[in-house]
């Protein structure tokens, strides 16, 4: 195992803009995976912090979020001040969740309770603060064009409400393909999912690097079409988001979003340490602990198999032992190798099942690992 060890992707893309403002990872896979107790230090991936403040509200001893991405990091940072200094009206206005008359008068009244780096980094960019932050993500953006310039004219007017309202499954399910699934609809949503539109407008072409299926497009609709006729639309706030933009209730929406949360977060903040950095040093850090649980996101995603392995292994060696690791596999299927069998077991029985309840729909896997060593 290399001491050390660099991460690939960021050598590779940009790390000045926001990617992610909302994350995409269904938080219950996680609660429900990784058993976090009050024993507990959690290492999170950062994206855009929701996992980890839902991580947060288990109680751990600590949460430490991480991103290569200073640009995320800013965004928990300035969601950290908001819930710090602000109400639950004011903070879900601030982010753009609900409407409110001056965002920017908003972020004055936290600005000087966030690091220099981060309030220079969000003065810089106030036309984000303006529209609404949980709008400006690079993928958020790019979804939020699906929902308004292509679904009005593929979906007949009304569809969305009758799709999320409470009802049978089996009545959803048909609903769904009696009026949402069409050859216009599916060829669209193949197109606009593609590999070449995707690394273009939503992701990164060095997201892509290890991907070998040839049919994006499709693996996405088939994913897409699986959530909305096997899982419950009217709990989803992942695909209501997605193909609304919009959260009709907050009480059924992000934990941290939720007000009944609000004061409880405000609570637990001081529990969370946001470091910006890869993951790949930070296992090493003697300054950051040996934590016991880890959500990973789908890190594995942009990595070789070569450095898979070594991270696995880091993995397998730092945490704690009976700690569990969590995370997803996107495009490219990404495992523990059998050459770390003695340091990592795989949950397989617990991950499958999870799998089934996945409602964020991206997803090909989902994998929790208990160090065993």
């Amino acid at each position: 195992m290399t001491q050390g060890l660099k991460s690939e992707i960021a050598e590779k893309m940009s790390l000045d803009q926001v990617r992610y403002s909302q994350v995409w990872e269904d938080h219950l896979l996680l609660e429900k995976g990784l058993e976090i107790g009050p024993d507990d230090d959690v290492l999170s991936i950062c994206s855009a912090g929701d996992n980890a403040l839902a991580l947060l509200l288990r109680a751990p001893r600590s949460v430490t979020a991480i991103d290569m991405n200073p640009a995320q990091t800013a965004l928990l940072e300035l969601k950290l001040a908001a819930i710090r200094g602000l109400t639950h009206a004011e903070f879900v206005a601030l982010l753009g969740v609900r409407e409110v008359g001056d965002r920017l008068a908003l972020y004055e009244r936290i600005r000087g309770d966030l690091p220099e780096e981060v309030s220079a980094f969000w003065d810089a960019r106030p036309e984000d603060i303006e529209e609404g932050l949980i709008y400006r993500g690079r993928l958020e953006r790019y979804i939020g064009a699906f929902t308004a310039e292509h679904l009005p004219e593929l979906w007949p007017k009304g569809l969305l409400e009758r799709l999320f309202s409470d009802q049978p499954l089996a009545s959803q399910a048909a609903l769904f393909a009696e009026e949402a699934i069409s050859a216009d609809f599916e060829a669209r949503f193949r197109w606009y999912f593609g590999r070449e539109k995707m690394a273009e407008q939503g992701r990164d072409p060095a997201q892509f690097e290890h991907v070998d299926e040839g049919d994006v497009g499709g693996y996405f609709f088939r994913r897409f079409s699986w959530a909305c006729t096997a899982l419950p639309l009217s709990t989803n706030f992942y695909l209501e988001h997605f193909l609304s933009s919009s959260y009709r209730d907050l009480k059924l929406g992000p934990p941290y979003l939720r007000p009944e949360n609000f004061e409880r977060l405000r609570a637990l903040s001081g529990r969370l340490r946001v470091h910006t950095g890869e993951l790949e040093s930070v296992l090493f850090d003697e300054a950051l602990g040996h934590f016991s649980k880890a959500n990973l996101s789908d890190i594995f995603e942009y990595m070789s198999e070569s450095l898979a392995e070594e991270v696995f292994e880091a993995l397998g060696t730092r945490l704690r032992q009976g700690g569990r690791i969590a995370y997803w596999n996107l495009l490219v299927p990404r495992s523990r190798p059998e050459s770390l069998a003695h340091l990592l077991r795989p949950m397989s029985a617990l991950s499958e099942a999870l799998f089934l309840e996945d409602r964020s729909w991206f997803y090909r896997a989902f994998h929790i690992e208990e160090v065993s060593r």
